[in-house]
Formats: C-alpha cells, sequence, structure tokens
C-alpha cells in the first residue's frame, strides 16, 4: 500500500510539475495565439513548445506580455530554441531578452530574420529571485520563405 501511495504521489507531482507548460500545434497555420495567463514564481524555469511542421524554410517572431504581480523578479530571461527532431537538440535562435522586472509590465518581441528548417520551438523563462510574473499573452508567427 505505501508503494501504492507513493507512485501515486509522484504522478501528482509530475502533472503539477508540468501545470504551466504547454504545447501548442500550429498544424498548417503560420500563427498561434496562446490568451491563457501563466504564472512564474521564484526561480523555477517554464518553457512552451510550438510545434510547427513546415515544409518550407522559415523566420519568426515571437510576442510575449508579462506582469508583475507580486515580489520582485529581479530578472525573467526570454529565449527562443527551435529544433529539428524529436530526439534532437535545441539551438538558440537570436539573442535572449532580459526584463529586470524594474516596470509593472513589458512586452517582448524576439523577431528571426534568418531562415531556417525547425518543426519545434521552444521558449524559455527563466525568472530569478522571489516574487510571481504573469504571461499574459503569447504570439508566434513563422514567415513561410
Amino acid at each position: 500500500m505505501r508503494k501504492f501511495i507513493a507512485i501515486l504521489m509522484l504522478v501528482f507531482v509530475a502533472f503539477i510539475g508540468q501545470a504551466q507548460t504547454k504545447t501548442t500545434e500550429l498544424g498548417t497555420a503560420t500563427y498561434a495565439d496562446v490568451l491563457t495567463n501563466y504564472t512564474l514564481t521564484n526561480t523555477t524555469a517554464q518553457y512552451f513548445v510550438y510545434h510547427a511542421a513546415k515544409e518550407k524554410p522559415a523566420t519568426q517572431d515571437y510576442l510575449v506580455t508579462l506582469d508583475s504581480l507580486s515580489g520582485n523578479h529581479t530578472n525573467v530571461a526570454v529565449t527562443l530554441y527551435g529544433k529539428k527532431f524529436t530526439d534532437s537538440a535545441y539551438a538558440a535562435i537570436g539573442s535572449t531578452v532580459n526584463w529586470k522586472g524594474t516596470t509593472a509590465d513589458t512586452t517582448i518581441v524576439i523577431s528571426n530574420a534568418t531562415p531556417n528548417r525547425y518543426t519545434y520551438y521552444k521558449v524559455l523563462f527563466t525568472p530569478t529571485g522571489t516574487g510571481t510574473t504573469k504571461v499574459n499573452l503569447q504570439r508566434f508567427k513563422i514567415y513561410l520563405e
């Protein structure tokens, strides 16, 4: 019985740990709006994945609005990554954008003008300090070249 409870608790923890991670399928579209609010807490990194299997090289734009909720994140680093296959490693696309949390809210745009052939895109949020920040809105657009 103890083993069953321990396994059940591990499954529950796994679901909680992934509750804020979302995968968005673009299918035949080249644009996605994620309107769901997510909360970044303390130093817990979170990521969002966009699956965009296209047969042409593409450039990308990613927009996110962040809103400081409580406490003080001293920095929130936002990085866009891409990879070609499920079992390959992610590569950074462009530079990391840092928000120092000195304003109540901000909009970050990451633009990539160099065509690539990625199928999976990951946006990683890495907060530092103690506090909470709300991810209000995310927009991801790929431009087929």
